[in-house]
């Protein structure tokens, strides 16, 4: 009997483990601003950083669609066949509606990355947001 209450005790304590990892996951505030048929586009609402320059630096999130799988395989390999998503740090400038790409990461399903670049001490310079584009749907997310 008592081995039996020491086994559901471990298992109670891994269950509540489990599930505050979960509630971790899902704790940041991912909104969505885009749909394309490559992917589906989301910034992370609660760490959002906007400084006294009217600029904003937002992480945000690509999950690709299949399509979306087929065409990153198509342009760079079968490195790409087990896609998933993209995380992307950001920065617009909400006064001059331009923005900068700082870093992408981009990972498998099982969660490996496959690809990573960041813009090293020197950010890269401000590109104008085109009109009816994604960075434009962040655009008007993030600077109302």
């Amino acid at each position: 009997m008592k081995s039996l209450l020491i086994r559901l005790g471990v298992t109670l304590v891994i269950i509540g483990l489990a599930l505050f990892n979960y509630a971790e996951v899902w704790a940041e505030d991912w909104r969505l601003y885009a749909k394309t048929d490559l992917y589906e586009c989301f910034y992370n609402a609660e760490d959002m950083i906007r400084s006294s320059q009217d600029i904003v630096e937002v992480l945000t999130k690509l999950v690709y669609t299949e399509r979306g799988v087929v065409e990153m395989v198509k342009e760079f390999g079968k490195h790409y066949e087990n896609l998933s998503y993209s995380l992307e740090l950001w920065e617009i400038n909400c006064a001059e509606k331009k923005h900068r790409l700082l870093s992408t990461t981009t990972y498998s399903v099982e969660g490996n990355i496959l690809y990573t670049n960041q813009a090293g001490s020197r950010p890269p310079p401000w590109k104008i947001i085109s009109r009816e584009s994604v960075e434009e749907s962040l655009y008007k997310a993030l600077c109302k």
